[in-house]
């Protein structure tokens, strides 16, 4: 049942994303709904290591993404759209009673089935692309990539430090 709320949580975000101009504010709801969908992951596995690395992930380049953005539009202000505020209140209301009534009607979330759907998903699908991703003919590839992230880090950490770059000091 936490999954199906995190769900409507990050549909209601989705279709907030577009009625907000600010790129601050974009950036906010970007990162609410990768909290959601992450929550989701881990509620919906056996193993949550995958969801903890999209968070990770999309909050590296969220946190770039929010210097540029603030050195750019720092004391630009936010100013709400009545007509879009009540478009995205009708639109997800209508989609709650519309997912409540289906869920209850087609009664998804029943806990035995979803269990077993868990295990044998995990058993099958999970473990199996884990061990090709470090296999013994992989390995090569999986430390190329690990030394290529290394120099891209090393290389963008010299040039951002360079007093003629286009980043400003904080």
């Amino acid at each position: 049942m936490g999954q199906f709320f995190l769900l409507t949580g990050t549909v209601f975000m989705v279709f907030m994303f577009p009625l907000v101009s600010h790129p601050l504010l974009m950036g906010l709801i970007i990162l609410i709904i990768t909290f959601m969908i992450a929550a989701t992951l881990g509620l919906g596995g056996l193993s949550s290591w995958l969801s903890y690395v999209l968070v990770l992930i999309l909050l590296g380049g969220l946190l770039v993404i929010f210097i540029y953005i603030s050195l750019l539009a720092s004391n630009e202000n936010q100013t709400p759209q009545n007509n879009k505020i009540k478009m995205f209140f009708l639109s997800t209301t209508s989609i709650l009673a519309g997912s409540l009534v289906i869920s209850s009607s087609l009664k998804v979330f029943d806990s035995k089935t979803n269990a077993l759907l868990k295990m044998t998903h995990y058993n099958n699908e999970s473990t199996n692309w884990l061990n090709l991703l470090y296999s013994e003919q992989l390995g090569g590839m999986t430390i190329f990539l690990v030394l290529y992230l290394l120099l891209t880090l090393i290389v963008v950490v010299a040039i951002s430090k360079n007093d003629s770059s286009s980043l400003r000091a904080l």
